[in-house]
């Protein structure tokens, strides 16, 4: 009997909360199909494209890099017996840094100078009995190729007897050195990191709406981060010629003036690229854009409808673009209430 009660019970719990989803169910279709019947339209708002007064000037940030910066490598093997310039000192083009020791290859280079001077000599004697048909051709080839053997060795023990003298390819500072007394070096080992900062130079990166407007030669007012309240100068050198990955070209400055020695390689700048004439140009509100910036779009309101329109813009400062195709002085466009609208939709402007 027990077992009869519980499972009616269960039968009429089940039935119960079965009725109730059933009559939930009912009543939110119900609300569904009173909500889409009452959505006839989308409520949105609207803002009208208006010429307004822009400023071209744009500022740019980068890092001060040295005119040549190179890392000086040994090409010989042996140990370091005389140390002339030490890290931070300046160098000259040519101008002698470490000697590693030289006696082998001194000997050697001493045995191949006798060898060659010899191989010469007897070159000339022969050359001397050629003429008078004293040897044959076969001889003589033979000594002139002995020579070119000699003079060979010769050479190439003299290029290893100069590479022991390890000398600057620049001038400039030693930034780093990698050596001491008695240091062990061999091929391709790093000796020392030197640096020609004269003149300085800026790098910036400048987008393509603003690469048009910098020209070579252009000298731009440029601020260093590190010294406040201080104002330097600097030479467009260099503009690239294609974008990279970020779609930015490249503009180097050459700083000038004697208070640029005062800036090292490495702190940060800012250019402060400046034109003199203000424009009116169209504008609008970015949020006013659908789609990406490669490929934008607005909505405008006819017979209230939506219409799509395709633009060309220019991104502006404080959220705002320049419209440069697409678009007329005085037309509405849809800022808000995007977000649910197609070609065609109703609207209705709040």
């Amino acid at each position: 009997m027990k077992k009869a009660l519980i499972i009616i019970f269960m039968f009429v719990a089940v039935g119960a909360v079965a009725f109730t989803l059933y009559n939930n169910k009912a009543e939110l279709n119900e609300s569904a199909t009173l909500a889409m019947k009452s959505s006839d339209y989308i409520s949105v708002t609207t803002e009208r494209v208006e010429a307004k007064t822009v400023n071209r000037n744009f500022e740019a940030n980068g890092v001060f890099e040295p005119h040549q910066e190179l890392k000086l490598m040994a090409e010989t093997s042996g140990s370091i017996v005389k140390i002339l310039r030490k890290k931070g000192d300046y160098v000259r083009r040519g101008d002698l840094i470490v000697q590693v020791d030289d006696r082998l290859i001194r000997a050697d280079y001493e045995i191949a100078k006798l060898n060659r001077d010899q191989a010469e000599k007897d070159l000339a004697r022969y050359a001397n009995l050629a003429e008078t048909d004293a040897i044959t051709k076969k001889q003589y080839e033979e000594n002139e190729k002995a020579f070119k053997i000699a003079n060979a060795q010769f050479d190439a023990l003299k290029k290893r007897l100069s590479d022991t003298q390890i000398t600057a390819p620049i001038s400039g500072f030693i930034n780093e050195d990698f050596y001491e007394m008695g240091t062990l070096v061999s091929p391709g080992m790093p000796i020392a990191e030197i640096i020609n900062k004269n003149p300085l130079k800026l790098s910036v990166k400048v987008s393509e709406n603003e690469i048009s407007k910098v020209k070579n030669g252009d000298v731009i007012p440029v601020k260093v981060n590190a010294i406040s309240g201080e104002k330097f100068s600097g030479k467009v050198d260099f503009i690239s010629d294609k974008a990279d990955g970020s779609f930015k070209y490249e503009v180097i400055l050459e700083m000038s003036g004697k208070d640029a020695d005062a800036i090292k390689a490495g702190m940060f700048g800012t250019a402060e690229f400046e034109f003199s004439q203000d424009e009116e140009v169209l504008q609008i509100q970015r949020k006013s854009v659908v789609g990406s910036l490669k490929n934008p779009g607005v909505y405008t309101i006819e017979d209230g409808k939506a219409v799509y329109h395709q633009v060309t813009i220019n991104p502006l400062d404080e959220g705002t673009v320049e419209v440069l195709d697409g678009l007329t002085a005085g037309q509405e466009v849809i800022s808000s209430g995007l977000i649910n609208i197609k070609e065609g939709t109703k609207v209705k402007v709040q």
